[in-house]
């Protein structure tokens, strides 16, 4: 196995994780995940107004719809950590920093 094939399968594994570790901040509290890969614009908007707008949404439509507006969060936090999972990674990964 050459260097390169080994750092390619390296390299690939970090992405994998810090995927991971994306989706798994963003079911945390929605937009961590995306902070942590480095988009702190969409990260701090679905943060202070994505997360209470679905809950007060959801909260709403649960009294009109008896309970199935409750949906509404957990689709959002749901889509929040998919969507962390798969968001272009902004930060700067060096493979000599992690290894």
């Amino acid at each position: 196995m050459s260097h390169q094939t080994t750092t390619t399968a390296v390299h690939v594994e970090l992405n994998r994780e810090h995927n991971v570790m994306a989706a798994s901040l963003s079911l945390l509290l929605p937009g961590l995940g995306h902070i942590y890969k480095g988009q702190y614009g969409t990260g701090l908007a679905l943060l202070l107004l994505g997360a209470p707008l679905s809950l007060w949404v959801g909260l709403l439509l649960s009294l009109a719809t008896l309970g199935l507006g409750l949906m509404i969060p957990v689709c959002f936090w749901a889509m929040t950590s998919a969507c962390a999972f798969y968001t272009e990674d902004h930060r700067a990964h060096h493979l000599l920093n992690v290894l």
